[in-house]
């Protein structure tokens, strides 16, 4: 869905649901599915993104945390193919116009993101382009599937940031291409949805987030009764997506997305 359409920079908007730092505004799903390309006045072309959470689960790549390069976080390696329909987390993805996400989705959530883009691209901005459009259309496909949580974000790629960061404010900034990939696309939605937030490190004690729902969550997962949440005032761990290997498997994205939503319910959001 084209959004926005300005001189110097074209605005386009991907339904789904992360930097390696902290913290836009789509305003709501987009094509189900697939990709469109259209053409601005300023004789740039954008690809919109996939939209729904039921749609299937495009590309988004394996990506470490962390975009200030403190905290634990690590650079994230391997860039992510763009992703149009492909599999989701429990079922075969769901072509255009269709709701086909795997069974195992369960949420049917709204963020959305605008990527802006030069009116006339380099080739390595069109390179970058791509691979960030695979890694937040993936990413919102999970995020989308297994949470309800409805926000609007603005991605850019900017060479000078050393990573990725993420801000509560809804930006992501892509910097460099190791980040470009799904696993650090969801740390750095993260920061979007409020971990790194004031309210977040106000909850951290000796190294421990203390938020009820989220120690709960943790021990639901794990099944230890004495598991606690580790933190410091920007990261969370276990399944904070802080290194693209702490991704084994589908379940851990799951995990980072029921984190996420007690981590909100910590806090406020």
């Amino acid at each position: 869905m084209l959004r926005q359409l300005a001189t110097n920079i074209v605005l386009l908007a991907f339904t789904a649901a992360l930097p390696i730092a902290c913290s836009g505004s789509g305003d709501g799903p987009g094509d189900a599915g697939g990709r469109a390309v259209a053409s601005g006045s300023g004789g740039a072309a954008a690809s919109v993104g996939q939209t729904s959470a039921s749609s299937g689960a495009g590309g988004d790549g394996g990506a470490g945390a962390g975009a200030d390069g403190g905290g634990g976080a690590g650079e994230g390696g391997g860039g992510a193919a763009p992703g149009t329909g492909g599999a989701g987390a429990g079922g075969a993805g769901g072509g255009e116009g269709e709701g086909g996400a795997g069974s195992g989705c369960v949420g049917m959530g709204g963020i959305t993101y605008t990527l802006a883009m030069a009116p006339a691209p380099t080739a390595e901005q069109q390179s970058a382009y791509a691979m960030i459009t695979g890694a937040m259309d993936e990413a919102l496909s999970h995020y989308n599937c297994y949470t309800s949580i409805e926000k609007s974000l603005s991605v850019s790629y900017v060479p000078s940031v050393a990573t990725a960061d993420g801000n509560v404010n809804g930006s992501i900034r892509f910097g460099a291409f190791s980040s470009m990939n799904y696993i650090t696309a969801m740390h750095e939605i993260s920061h979007t949805l409020g971990v790194g937030s004031f309210e977040f490190a106000a909850m951290v004690r000796d190294g421990v987030f203390t938020g009820e729902a989220a120690t709960r969550q943790l021990r639901a997962i794990t099944g230890n009764e004495s598991d606690a949440v580790h933190a410091d005032n920007q990261h969370f761990w276990p399944y904070g997506l802080n290194y693209t290997s702490e991704v084994e498997t589908t379940d851990d994205l799951v995990n980072h997305c029921k984190m996420v939503i007690a981590i909100r319910e910590d806090i406020g959001y």
